[in-house]
């Protein structure tokens, strides 16, 4: 199963978007039905690459199922926008 991200915010007031795939291996010990743990997995990732950024939005879709959800931040936390 793996995870594309994308990532959307501002790094010295430029928009940045950055896009990814979390694969297994960093999947490894994060609860795949957790949402947010996996929008921090993929920040994790980047903050590896040396991309820092104030992240607003982050849109995961997951391969096997096409399943697509988008988030943004409001009050420092990651909100579903894909709920009804």
């Amino acid at each position: 199963m793996a995870i594309h991200y994308t990532l959307r915010g501002t790094r010295q007031e430029q928009s940045i978007e950055q896009e990814g795939t979390l694969t297994p291996e960093q999947l490894v010990g994060v609860n795949l039905k957790q949402d947010t743990a996996l929008i921090n997995v993929a920040i994790r990732s980047l903050r590896t690459q040396g991309i820092e950024a104030q992240w607003q939005e982050c849109i995961l879709e997951d391969t096997e199922t096409n399943q697509t959800r988008t988030y943004t931040v409001y009050k420092k936390r990651w909100m579903d926008r894909s709920a009804k």
